[in-house]
């Protein structure tokens, strides 16, 4: 009886509820690749570039090319996730379904982690670069002008969040073209055309350390942090798993091209990594040099409109990762509840903005930058071994292209994230202990009140 009663158990608890409403279909493969690049931002590489050029000793480029091997590998794991699992959840649903559900938690658990704080990055990145405009204003009333409109757009539903991304992103275009254009007049004015390629914007073997490079890579991989958001999105769409999957890859490829161009040509300007005023705004003193105050304050402007779009999009999928897990019953079914009219988490999205504002204003943008990399980590970790166990080893898919695809891209994917994790600071390292450790605590709770419900249900 025990054991039927902890069978019962599992599967109440780790599986997910039929009754439960969906999800209001609404967003095409078009909205699918706008989403994730809004949610990685193009202009983000603005935003790290002090922070990334400094740790990696200047090779910010070389950074962005490693966080992309990463990426590349595992957000093809994340395609073929979302063509077998077409579920809201991602990583959660995927590790789940493939593994084990108490597996599939703790990797939901993990990479709920770095959503959570995304949204808090963003609003504070946003209001630190209009502080730059408005010096006199207090940063807690600047916060409020991106957690309010962000929160407000994602209530009102999916088709409302596109059209604010559509917007968004050709704002965010238009800054990193000027910004191209300005910087690529400057480098001919001062060297002609032969000094817009140059190897000093990649590679500079007097200051180049590979601990230092892979250190840069695992701050490079905030930016990449997003192209996985577009498969939480996957009950919001029209079109079929495989789509959603394609959509994150093309999200990724097409950022990624953006994120190396505007630092390379923010290498070039200014190679010296240890001269900035400021490394939080240092591509405003960029910008500034190659276009004047009337540039800088076009891009800060951008940059800081910009963390709307990229907020709304974390705080988006944050909250379909809430959801899905309220509604598996991981997490009290308080998140899984949808608003009768708008068909969107809404509890869920109330709970974040209320989280990302506290957690904007009290957490210095140092440590919002360690601790988000290592949940996202260990989340791709777990797609890529997923991958293998799902297709390689269950359904033995194992012939030809399909040992690559099956085994050799998620092993791949799994040897580079787990390179980057090793080089995480101490204090990333252990946050994201004591975060799986609290993860751990409550999967237990959770699957002990279960047991006792079902145990009291076959008592009657």
């Amino acid at each position: 009886m025990n054991e039927v009663n902890s069978s019962a158990a599992e599967a109440a608890v780790l599986q997910p509820e039929a009754s439960v409403q969906s999800l209001k279909k609404v967003l095409k493969t078009r909205d699918l690749v706008i989403f994730g690049m809004v949610f990685m931002a193009p202009v983000s590489a603005q935003t790290l570039f002090g922070e990334l050029t400094q740790l990696s000793n200047g090779h910010a480029v070389l950074s962005y090319l490693v966080g992309l091997i990463a990426m590349i590998f595992t957000a093809f794991c994340y395609g073929k996730m979302a063509g077998a699992f077409p579920a809201a959840g991602s990583t959660y649903s995927y590790t789940s379904q493939a593994i084990h559900p108490r597996l599939g938690f703790l990797a939901g658990w993990a990479i709920l982690l770095d959503y959570l704080l995304i949204p808090m990055l963003l609003y504070k990145i946003s209001a630190i670069f209009l502080m730059e405009l408005i010096p006199s204003a207090p940063l807690w009333i600047l916060l409020l002008l991106f957690v309010v409109p962000v929160t407000l757009s994602n209530y009102l539903g999916a088709q409302v969040t596109s059209r604010v991304n559509l917007y968004m992103m050709l704002l965010m275009f238009f800054s990193l073209v000027l910004f191209i254009v300005f910087a690529a007049k400057s480098l001919v004015s001062a060297g002609g055309m032969t000094s817009l390629f140059s190897l000093q914007g990649i590679y500079n073997p007097d200051t180049f350390s590979m601990n230092a490079l892979i250190t840069g890579a695992s701050i490079a991989v905030l930016s990449y942090l997003g192209f996985d958001a577009v498969t939480t999105m996957a009950e919001d769409s029209k079109v079929t798993g495989r789509m959603v999957g394609r959509a994150a890859i093309f999200s990724l490829l097409i950022s990624s091209f953006f994120y190396i161009c505007q630092v390379y040509f923010a290498t070039l300007i200014m190679p010296d990594f240890t001269s900035f005023a400021s490394q939080e705004t240092a591509f405003f003193e960029i910008a500034a040099a190659v276009g004047g105050s009337g540039l800088a304050a076009v891009c800060t402007l951008i940059i800081a409109v910009s963390g709307i779009s990229t907020a709304l999009a974390g705080q988006a999928s944050s909250s379909r990762i809430l959801f899905s897990m309220g509604k598996d019953r991981m997490l009290p079914q308080f998140f899984a509840r949808l608003h009768p009219k708008y068909r969107t988490p809404a509890n869920s999205i109330v709970a974040l903005a209320i989280a990302g504002y506290i957690g904007a204003v009290v957490i210095p943008l140092p440590v919002l930058f360690q601790l988000i990399v290592i949940g996202a980590l260990f989340g791709f970790i777990c797609v890529n071994l997923s991958v293998m166990t799902e297709f390689y080893f269950r359904r033995r898919e194992r012939q030809g292209w399909l040992f690559v695809t099956n085994l050799l891209f998620p092993l791949l994917g799994l040897f580079v994230c787990g390179y980057i994790l090793l080089g995480i600071s101490p204090i990333g390292k252990l946050v994201g202990l004591i975060w799986l450790s609290l993860g751990l605590c409550l999967l237990t709770y959770t699957v002990k009140i279960a047991k006792r419900e079902v145990s009291a249900f076959h008592h009657l």
